[in-house]
């Protein structure tokens, strides 16, 4: 742990007998420790108030788990020290993640990783997020959430240690602006899993072994974890299986970046911000995969430099001389009761004819941020043969069904949507209906509103109202899933 938080934790544990014996009951001491720890706890900087727990990614099945064991160590910058500041969000996922990735990915070296060039500043990312999403972390020097840090990181990128060092001087919240980089920026990001006591229906979210191990076969994740005294002062190589207490509901909340699991251990692999000399297994800690889901993590999160989501990996197209494209021309509402209609094309744009009827083509409503919760409108069934070069009008009816949870959402026309046929062109497969300016609409009592006077019809989805659209490979991966599921 941080120098000195253990100094402080350790005074005070020398410090309460003395007062117990001259003045304190059991009650009070125990008071006592809890007010001291929480004001100490306070210092590892994050802050569950300000979280966005909207934007969910799907949860993966138990067959998607391939290995026993993962380890992304070798692509992580060395344990390093936050100090006494609340900066653990920006260590975990700057420092942390946006380091490692660039180094899994080759655009860093492994050989440079020790190197400040060669690592993301925490200092920096910092006060970007506060100079430009001020409103979604906590006052003053209180601590942060993870979504405006990753918001930082996607629009304007993160300096390295070398640009914007780290110096234990004091984390100033006086409006400072970060440097940011436009060259080291994440493309997407994606809220894994989160507790039941994190969510607004009082259910759990992914928070299983298999999702989040088949998450960590596809890169390094960030977590939020509720903190114990045996965690604080945990100095040891062994698995940790338990906590003692809960500061009767006090929780020292920290951000800390997950890097691995193995079976044999049956513990998932952290790496901390507190150095590597006075906590851990220098610096990093094994937490025991039950332990980890029911009580320890509240919140996993991962993202990516380029492309879709490191949750959901790309479909690999085949060769294949078909090449079929869709695309939506209107999406209009008939009546009061959620009854639509909507027309479309069907365009052969390969070099052989193909029947459409052997192609599926459905038309999709998913939540903007919350892919999991899709329903498939209607299935195509037109029965034509298209020359190539041909192309037809459909029109088809259909209505927003009453099951459809009030949300933000979006429509896309999908043609081979499970990857049946392997049309060779995937990018022509998708025609999304946004409002304007690709904003989402909304869904409640069964009906389907446009918020944004005008729609627009567009190929693949860039979320301008939250920077975290799902990519085609996503969504198609999605409903795939959701087919071996049936």
């Amino acid at each position: 742990m941080m120098k000195f938080f253990r100094k402080k934790i350790a005074i005070v544990a020398l410090s309460i007998p003395t007062l117990f014996m001259a003045s304190c009951t059991d009650e009070e001491a125990a008071q006592i420790i809890d007010t001291i720890v929480s004001i100490f706890a306070s210092m590892l900087g994050y802050d569950p108030e300000t979280e966005n727990w909207e934007d969910t990614d799907e949860e993966l099945n138990d067959g998607d788990v391939t290995s026993n064991a993962v380890s992304w160590e070798k692509y992580c910058p060395p344990v390093g020290n936050q100090g006494q500041y609340g900066t653990c969000v920006a260590w975990a996922t700057s420092y942390g993640l946006k380091t490692t990735m660039n180094m899994i990915d080759g655009t860093w070296s492994t050989s440079n990783k020790n190197s400040a060039s060669y690592q993301c500043s925490p200092v920096d990312l910092w006060h970007t997020m506060r100079s430009n999403y001020s409103s979604e972390v906590s006052s003053g020097c209180g601590g942060s959430s993870f979504d405006p840090a990753f918001k930082a990181m996607q629009t304007k990128g993160v300096a390295t240690l070398s640009e914007v060092s780290f110096t234990n001087q004091k984390m100033t919240c006086d409006g400072k602006t970060g440097k940011g980089k436009s060259s080291n920026k994440i493309n997407a990001y994606r809220t894994v899993a989160y507790s039941a006591d994190m969510s607004t229906d009082g259910k759990a979210y992914g928070m299983t072994v298999s999702n989040i191990k088949a998450h960590l076969e596809k890169g390094p994740l960030v977590i939020g974890a509720r903190l114990g005294e045996k965690f604080m002062s945990w100095n040891s190589s062994a698995v940790i299986k338990s906590d003692t207490r809960d500061y009767q509901g006090q929780h020292a909340y920290h951000a800390m970046m997950l890097v691995g699991f193995d079976d044999d251990k049956q513990a998932f692999r952290i790496q901390n911000s507190w150095g590597k000399n006075d906590w851990g297994d220098n610096g990093m800690i094994w937490v025991d995969y039950n332990f980890f889901v029911k009580q320890f993590c509240f919140g996993i999160w991962g993202a990516s430099n380029s492309g879709s989501s490191s949750a959901a990996s790309s479909i690999l197209r085949k060769s294949s001389a078909e090449n079929i494209s869709v695309k939506v021309i209107s999406d209009t509402e008939l009546n009061m009761d959620g009854d639509r209609s909507v027309k479309y094309t069907i365009t052969n744009n390969g070099a052989t004819s193909f029947n459409t009827k052997d192609y599926s083509i459905i038309y999709l409503l998913f939540q903007a941020r919350n892919l999991s919760k899709k329903q498939i409108l209607f299935n195509n069934e037109k029965n034509m043969v298209l020359e190539p070069g041909q192309s037809i009008m459909v029109e088809k009816k259909y209505n927003i069904p009453a099951s459809a949870v009030a949300g933000n959402y979006y429509t896309a026309l999908i043609a081979d949507p499970y990857n049946e046929m392997a049309d060779k062109n995937f990018d022509d497969n998708f025609s999304y209906v946004t409002g304007k300016n690709l904003a989402s609409f909304y869904v409640t009592g069964g009906r389907l509103f446009n918020n944004s006077n005008g729609t627009s019809i567009v190929s693949s989805i860039i979320d301008k109202e939250h920077l975290n659209a799902y990519s085609n490979s996503e969504v198609q991966n999605s409903l795939i899933r959701m087919k071996k599921a049936k």
